[in-house]
């Protein structure tokens, strides 16, 4: 058997920033989805604020979704922002994209319209973007 390790961080606090939705009572077309990431690292406190912009809208124009997203993470373990790993900035969007697709699911099902359901999806593909568009600062969390 294999020794589990403690993650090197862990989400501390999942908040919504924003919201809104327009929703009308047309059928639902192709469901059009993007999520832009951002990050904060606090080296000092040893806090990242991870930002996810999410917008999902269809072709027949039935709804239209914005959502941004805060997702606070400590990385107490973690030695320097430099050893912060791949494996971070590809794991830390998922962690907090479950938490997103509950809150539009419930929101949009207290509507009065169809509740919205997300797919599960794979977003190892945000790891470029959210390492591109991370700066460190010092963060006034929560």
């Amino acid at each position: 058997m294999g020794t589990i390790k403690n993650s090197p961080f862990k989400l501390d606090q999942f908040i919504v920033e924003e919201f809104s939705i327009s929703r009308k009572p047309t059928k639902q077309g192709k469901i059009d989805f993007g999520i832009n990431p951002s990050g904060t690292i606090d080296d000092t406190n040893k806090v990242f604020k991870l930002t996810l912009n999410v917008y999902i809208k269809d072709s027949n124009e039935s709804f239209d979704i914005k959502i941004t997203a805060l997702g606070f993470f400590e990385f107490k373990l973690v030695r320097s922002v430099e050893s912060l790993s791949n494996y971070f900035y590809t794991n830390a969007p998922a962690i907090i994209f479950p938490y997103i697709r509950a809150y539009i699911s419930s929101i949009t099902a207290l509507s009065g319209l169809k509740a919205i359901n997300l797919p599960v999806m794979n977003l190892s593909s945000l790891k470029e973007d959210l390492k591109a568009n991370t700066s460190v600062e010092v963060i006034s969390a929560p």
